[in-house]
Formats: structure tokens, C-alpha cells, sequence
């Protein structure tokens, strides 16, 4: 289990940096209307598909992580605990939501009539999941953890 804690510790610097690239390029792309590319559609797959991956591997350390034990044996209790109610309820529906905006994000820029809307679109979801994305954080942890 310690395996999974480490490489969802370290597969948060990859959305990190896939989520910014990718907000990034479509707020320069909006900004500068420009036209929509295939490096832009390719970022923002990347940015969704390791945030699918980082999603499942905290559900997976939901379910049977070293921190989630002690919720399970006593949820009421934890709640009164800040610490492991971020983990337990704050923490999971955060990140939910913000997965929900990536996919969103990506999904309507597809369908967007024309590179404005994609850019603009693309600009404003994957920016706002990025900002939730860190609010999400446990920055209290070890930065990286081996």
C-alpha cells in the first residue's frame, strides 16, 4: 500500500504540471486567438487522463489506505478530527469536482463551433479544476515522498 501512497504523491506533480500546460496554452491561445491545435487537444488529454489515473488511485487508497483506517473505525470521531476529515469527506469531493471540470472542460472544447470558443472554454474549466486542484492538496505532507 505504501507503493500507491508514493506514486499518488508523485503522479500529483504530473496533473499539476498537465493541468497548467493545458490551462496555460488556452488562455495564451484565447488571448492571442490563436487557432486550435493538435498540441492543445493532445494537453489537455494528457492533463485528463492523469488526473483519471491520480483519481483512481485515491479511491483506491480511500478504500484501504494506512490513513483512511482510522476513519473507518471510528467515522463520527474523525469528523471531529480536521485532519482526517479533509481526508474522509474534503479532500475526495474536491478533487471529485474538479475532475468533473477537467473532463468538462475537455468534452466542451471539442464541441466548440469554432478555435475562439475551444480556447475559451478549454481556458476557463481546466483553470478553474487547477485552482481546485490545489485548494485539494494535503500541502501539509511531504512534498515528495519516497
Amino acid at each position: 500500500m505504501s507503493f500507491l501512497v508514493v506514486l499518488h504523491n508523485l503522479l500529483r506533480w504530473v496533473v499539476l504540471l498537465a493541468g497548467a500546460a493545458a490551462a496555460l496554452k488556452a488562455i495564451f491561445g484565447l488571448v492571442g486567438k490563436q487557432s486550435w491545435t493538435p498540441l492543445d487537444n493532445r494537453l489537455g488529454l494528457i492533463f485528463t487522463i492523469s488526473f483519471d489515473l491520480q483519481f483512481l488511485l485515491g479511491l483506491i487508497l480511500y478504500v484501504a489506505g494506512p490513513t483512511m483506517q482510522a476513519v473507518w473505525g471510528d467515522f463520527g470521531g474523525a469528523m471531529s478530527n480536521s485532519a482526517l476529515r479533509f481526508y474522509a469527506v474534503e479532500h475526495i469531493f474536491i478533487m471529485f469536482i474538479s475532475l468533473g471540470l477537467a473532463h468538462a472542460g475537455r468534452s466542451l472544447a471539442k464541441k466548440a463551433a469554432n478555435d475562439l470558443k475551444k480556447h475559451q472554454r478549454a481556458a476557463i474549466f481546466f483553470t478553474l479544476s487547477l485552482l481546485l486542484i490545489f485548494v485539494g492538496i494535503p500541502w501539509d505532507r511531504p512534498l515528495f515522498r519516497w
